[in-house]
This record gives structure tokens, C-alpha cells and sequence, in this order.
């Protein structure tokens, strides 16, 4: 025996009739739409390239719904993709900035080691002759004994200094 039968026929309508009773205000404002929103689903129906009398309802709405929930899932796909290939960006970017680091910290010692030798080969000293020959061949006092060919055949034997054919310097400095 079921148990609708054992209750009595006022309790049951009393459920039922109860929440259509307290509901029954706004659907009386919604019954002058009805037509209204019959013409608006045969005609998006009909916009989609289905007949509104073959497709009811129950078969034309759940298209969206599942339209829907793919769009939000390939909208959620496309965001962690997006996240996905800015970390992947910023590892590259980074790697990028250790490679120039250490690309710039092999040329800063290779410059580094090409200028110790430089200073090391530039570091020669330089020893004068013992009676001061390379500080008198800068100042010029002492005349320097001419070499045939280089001065012309009438000052090979003159005996000319170097000190003569040279101009007088302009520097105040060099001149003593």
C-alpha cells in the first residue's frame, strides 16, 4: 500500500495547493508575457535554423548550456596557457640575464688580463747610459756626430749638430 493512501486526500492537496497558492501573484504577471515569449523562442529557433514545432524547449536550451560550459572552460584553458607561457617567459628572461652576466663577467676578466699583460709588456725599464747620453740627446746640448747620407753630402763634413738643424721647440718645457 502506498503511503499516499494512508494519508488523508486534504493533506496532500494542501501540499500541493499551498506553494501555488502563495506563488500564484507573480505568476498572474507573468501569464500576459507567455505569447511574448513564445514569438521570442520561435524566432531564435528559427534564427538557429531549427523548426520551433520539432524542437521543443527542452532540447534547444541545453545546446547553450553545454555551448557555455565549454566556452568558460576553454576561457579557464586560455588563462592557465597564458600563465603558463608568462612564467615560461620570465625563466627564459632570466636565463637570458645569467647568460649575459656571465657572457660580461668573462669579458670583464679577459679585458682585465689583456691589460696586466699590456702594463707587464709596457713595464720595461728603461736604463740611461752612464753619463746621462739619453737626457742629453732629449735636450740637445751635446751635437751629435752626423751620419753620411742622412744629412746630405755639405753637412757631412762640416761638422753640424743636430742641435742646429733642429727648430726650436715651442713647448717652454723642453727648452732649457
Amino acid at each position: 500500500v502506498p503511503c499516499c493512501a494512508r494519508l488523508p486526500c486534504t493533506l496532500i492537496a494542501h501540499t500541493l495547493l499551498c506553494p501555488l497558492l502563495v506563488h500564484a501573484s507573480p505568476c498572474t504577471l507573468l501569464l500576459p508575457c507567455t505569447p511574448l515569449g513564445h514569438d521570442a523562442y520561435n524566432t531564435v529557433v528559427r534564427y538557429f535554423g531549427e523548426s520551433p514545432k520539432t524542437t521543443p524547449p527542452s532540447v534547444f536550451f541545453p545546446v547553450f548550456v553545454r555551448f557555455i560550459r565549454s566556452y568558460k572552460d576553454a576561457e579557464q584553458e586560455n588563462e592557465t596557457r597564458k600563465k603558463q607561457e608568462e612564467v615560461m617567459r620570465e625563466k627564459m628572461l632570466a636565463q637570458e640575464a645569467k647568460k649575459l652576466e656571465k657572457r660580461n663577467k668573462w669579458q670583464q676578466q679577459e679585458l682585465i688580463a689583456e691589460l696586466r699583460r699590456r702594463q707587464a709588456k709596457d713595464h720595461r725599464p728603461v736604463y740611461e747610459g752612464k753619463d746621462g747620453t739619453i737626457e742629453d740627446i732629449i735636450t740637445g746640448t751635446v751635437p751629435s756626430r752626423p751620419r753620411p747620407g742622412r744629412l746630405g753630402p755639405t753637412a757631412a763634413g762640416a761638422g753640424v749638430s743636430r742641435a742646429s738643424l733642429c727648430l726650436p721647440c715651442p713647448c717652454p718645457r723642453l727648452q732649457r
